[in-house]
């Protein structure tokens, strides 16, 4: 039904896209909240 030698890379890359993509997210808008969670 799923054959990871076929469609694992692209599964691992679209996982860490999705990863990277959250912290960035995350690193723009935690300093924009208005309690300021980092700082």
């Amino acid at each position: 039904m799923f054959d990871t030698d076929k469609y694992g890379g692209k599964v691992l890359a679209a996982v860490f896209s999705l990863a990277v993509s959250a912290v960035f997210f995350a690193t723009a808008i935690i300093p924009a909240s208005p309690n300021g969670v980092l700082a």
